[in-house]
């Protein structure tokens, strides 16, 4: 039998996360070849449901080897980058995997292909010379890959959220067993963005084959930190008081949480929360661009955060 025609073949790294999942399963209805980078392949397969037989391969790669990251993009004719980390644990650092490695990945991709898209993800409000080491490793990978890769797209998207994030589902759990919640950076504002919506952006980016362009992803809606959990307490049926911290307090709260296996905070976050509002800025594209309307965040958090009810997804 012979293997299907696939209009384009595109190479994603980063995608057994939870962005990456998303975007996953949005390509796979399209008709692409979809090659995904895994450290163990055993612990992703998974994504293979997501598409038709043989339309999605998995591929142990070591981002450390640049013949490794060179074979695997062989006739790519799209590559994602969605590599990242919140914190920095053991050998993943924040300059390896924001800065050192798209650097790297956008050198080897220009000297295979350079018709070829390279959408590589930062964040929203990065900026040079912030005391965050996560968002000035942002920052300087997004201009090495701007640089080294002129047909690159660049996406800086807000707080994600859906059914596997890790904002509401940890405050979620946190409302389950604490009488209240510690707040640092109360007043400072956010826009977060449904998942889906960003990998519909995705989809529509690679159908009409968008290049040089930087686009912000939020939703339609801005909301102060405190409001947020406000919001997350109403949908989950809980009465808990919220305590807003001053970053001083913060800064010493951090300094032990982030000891923890998984912290849940640490200290280069309370930087980041210090530094001001994560909200669009109005410089690049956004969603409009591409005629997708952003969904709202109340009318997603229902469908993955019922289960935190007292009486779970059959509470009213």
């Amino acid at each position: 039998m012979n293997e299907k025609n696939y209009s384009k073949t595109v190479c994603i790294f980063g995608a057994t996360g939870f962005v990456g999942e998303a975007i996953v399963q949005k390509l796979a209805k399209n008709n692409l070849k979809l090659k995904l980078a895994c450290r163990n392949p055993y612990f992703a397969q998974n994504l293979k449901v997501f598409g038709d037989i043989g339309q999605i391969e998995l591929h142990k790669i070591d981002i450390n080897s640049s013949e490794s990251i060179k074979t695997f993009l062989k006739d790519a004719d799209v590559c994602i980058n969605l590599i990242g980390i919140l914190y920095e644990s053991g050998a993943q650092k924040f300059k390896n995997l924001h800065e050192d490695f798209p650097k790297k990945l956008a050198e080897i991709f220009s000297s295979i292909s350079s018709s070829g898209s390279l959408i590589h993800f930062s964040a929203l409000g990065v900026k040079a010379n912030s005391e965050s080491k996560y968002i000035n490793s942002k920052y300087l990978g997004e201009q090495e890959v701007k640089k080294i890769f002129p047909n690159s797209v660049i996406i800086k998207p807000s707080i994600i959220i859906g059914a596997k994030d890790k904002f509401f589902n940890m405050f979620a759990r946190l409302a389950n067993f604490l009488p209240f919640i510690p707040l640092v950076g109360s007043k400072t504002k956010f826009q977060p963005v449904c998942v889906e919506d960003v990998a519909k952006a995705v989809s529509v980016i690679i159908e009409n084959n968008i290049k040089k362009e930087t686009f912000e992803f939020a939703g339609n809606k801005v909301f102060s930190f405190k409001q947020l959990i406000e919001v997350l307490l109403q949908e989950i049926r809980k009465k808990r008081l919220i305590i807003p911290l001053p970053f001083f307090v913060g800064r010493i709260q951090a300094f032990f949480l982030q000891l923890l296996p998984k912290p849940l905070l640490t200290t280069d976050q309370v930087k980041i929360l210090e530094e001001g509002d994560n909200v669009l800025s109005g410089q690049f594209k956004t969603f409009k661009e591409l005629s997708i309307t952003p969904q709202s965040i109340e009318s997603v958090m229902p469908l993955y955060l019922r289960v935190y009810r007292p009486k779970g997804q059959f509470s009213n």
